[in-house]
């Protein structure tokens, strides 16, 4: 396993910014469709980040969906989708990461009908050089548990899973029964901690200075053979600035001791 960082947007600076943490790869989130559009244009500069650090590019993400409307995929912005793919493959990132919106103007099997079709497309596109993956994150998408995983996953055997273990545990969901039932899908790990006080959520701070059970997490995905790379994700407006990159630093040197 590899741990590496995702960051916002791209930039070939965050090539250099991880490096200097002794990370060993990115991952590239664009939160709508136009950081898409920002990362297909920046391929050449994030080429020439990955020639001068040798961090590569493990993972880009495509959040915030809105493809599904008015009961059919929207054509358009399945185009934008398959672009930014494009893109990833040229890259060449391991993973690409995307999840589908819930239509209220269908119902619950139309759009399961309708997410296959989007995800199996992006499969056909992906011909084995890429990973397809699902979420398991509420933004905007609803593949998120087992109760959709059964019937998505159960239709498309290539799809995996990225898991964030934080998103379960927000949920009051049993993430480590997710994560040994599906852990052979599981395509894509997220770090990052979660703490709660009784039934209200405080923060989201460093791996190892939270509420999940590492150790768990990771003997389970030893236990189901996972090999994968594992993305350190700051998502704290605690842990920013000065503090952020500390706690960068401490969750990097916390999760490393579970990477053998």
């Amino acid at each position: 396993m590899r741990i590496g960082q995702i960051y916002m947007y791209d930039s070939p600076a965050y090539f250099h910014d991880a490096k200097a943490h002794n990370l060993e790869f990115i991952e590239v989130c664009c939160n709508n469709g136009e950081d898409g559009e920002h990362f297909i244009a920046s391929v050449d500069a994030m080429k020439q980040g990955i020639a001068e650090t040798g961090v590569d590019v493990s993972c880009v993400g495509r959040w915030n969906h809105d493809m599904m409307k008015d009961g059919t995929i929207d054509k358009g912005i399945q185009a934008r989708y398959k672009a930014l793919l494009d893109a990833a493959m040229e890259v060449g990132a391991k993973t690409f990461v995307c999840g589908a919106n819930y239509d209220e103007s269908i119902s619950l099997f139309r759009n399961y009908a309708n997410a296959i079709e989007f995800f199996g497309d992006l499969i056909d596109q992906a011909d084995g050089k890429i990973k397809i993956a699902v979420q398991n994150c509420t933004w905007n998408n609803y593949i998120v548990s087992p109760r959709e995983w059964e019937v998505v996953l159960g239709e498309l055997p290539e799809l995996g899973l990225k898991y964030d273990a934080s998103h379960a545990y927000n949920r009051g969901d049993n993430y480590l029964n997710e994560m040994s039932d599906w852990g052979e899908r599981i395509a894509h790990v997220h770090i990052k901690g979660t703490t709660h006080a009784g039934k209200r959520w405080v923060d989201d701070p460093p791996a190892g200075m939270d509420d999940l059970h590492w150790s768990s997490i990771f003997s389970i995905l030893y236990a189901r053979g996972y090999d994968g790379d594992l993305s350190i994700e700051p998502h704290s407006a605690t842990w920013s600035g000065e503090l952020g990159d500390k706690g960068v630093e401490f969750t990097k040197k916390f999760i490393k001791q579970f990477v053998l």
